[in-house]
């Protein structure tokens, strides 16, 4: 009897034995599993089957789990915020509405020609050095703001001309240089989230500080005697003090640094002059006209006013 009533309670101990160290998963979607707990880390729950305790390690994301209830009664709840704010964090990070305004510096080249009723021309360098100002309006718009010091102008092809007289005058290299304060507002759209890639569209409006040409000039005359050498004439009183017109470019930026701050910003952009520059009085081109083309290539830096958080 005694022996009995000892297995009858072994084997009774043994049925509850397993139970005691069952633990259970709630699910969000309101499943629960009977587990036993292996290790929860940040992102994902390990466990083994509560049926296979010696089985494989399983795994759950935490995102999946609403809480999980212990064998000693103790519950641990899990916040969907919790859960998510580092993902959530990640997304902001990559598609920030409005990063921090910049300032950058930039230089350029290029080539530079004066279309209109002027004859003879051709294209010569043209080059450029400025600040500029970016002001983040949006997504993918941003508000941009430049300032050059503007070299411009034009050649002209070779001349030699031979009068009733007879005396001859032939010029070659010459060029004419015209220096300009230009100021430029344009809006820059972004194609991605992390800004590398635009296009930009918008005015200019310049200032002419001066306009000069310069070049070689030989001077034959009637009596046969050569004459040569280098000339150059102020021609500021032939133009007029400002031009105005379009600009469209396109371009990318590279972070310089780990964080993205810096960035080396590279691009192309062309200049279609809408003002008639001339300001000729002479009598028979009260209508001449010349207006200023040209195209650079630029290369800068673009400095953020403060930190992205």
């Amino acid at each position: 009897m005694v022996i009995r009533i000892i297995f009858s309670i072994v084997i009774l101990f043994l049925a509850l034995l397993p139970s005691a160290s069952q633990d259970i998963i709630q699910k969000y979607s309101g499943e629960k599993i009977e587990v036993l707990i292996v290790d929860i880390s940040p992102g994902v729950i390990k466990y083994r089957k509560f049926d296979q305790q010696q089985g494989p390690v399983f795994s759950i994301a935490r995102e999946q789990v609403e809480k999980i209830i212990y064998e000693n009664g103790k519950i641990t709840t899990f916040e969907q915020k919790e859960i998510t704010e580092k993902s959530y964090k990640n997304e902001q990070d990559t598609n920030r509405a409005k990063p921090p305004p910049t300032f950058g510096w930039h230089i350029g080249f290029g080539a530079s020609d004066l279309y209109g009723d002027i004859l003879g021309s051709k294209m010569q360098l043209a080059s450029a050095i400025g600040v500029s100002f970016t002001l983040p309006v949006g997504r993918n718009n941003t508000f941009f703001l430049e300032a050059d010091v503007l070299s411009l102008g034009c050649g002209f092809e070779d001349m030699d001309s031979t009068f009733d007289d007879g005396s001859r005058l032939v010029i070659t290299d010459a060029n004419e240089d015209l220096g300009y304060l230009g100021l430029l507002i344009m809006d820059r759209f972004f194609f991605n989230a992390n800004r590398n890639y635009f296009i930009e569209g918008g005015v200019y409006g310049s200032f002419l500080v001066n306009a000069s040409i310069a070049g070689n000039a030989e001077i034959t005359d009637t009596s046969g005697m050569v004459t040569s050498g280098a000339f150059e004439d102020d021609l500021l009183d032939l133009y007029k003090s400002y031009d105005f017109g379009l600009a469209l470019g396109f371009g990318g930026r590279i972070p310089l640094d780990k964080k993205g701050k810096w960035h080396l910003t590279a691009g192309a952009r062309f200049y279609y002059g809408l003002t008639n520059i001339a300001d000729i009085s002479f009598p028979g081109f009260e209508d001449y006209s010349e207006s200023n083309i040209y195209g650079l290539i630029f290369v800068g830096v673009d400095i953020p006013t403060k930190s992205s958080k």
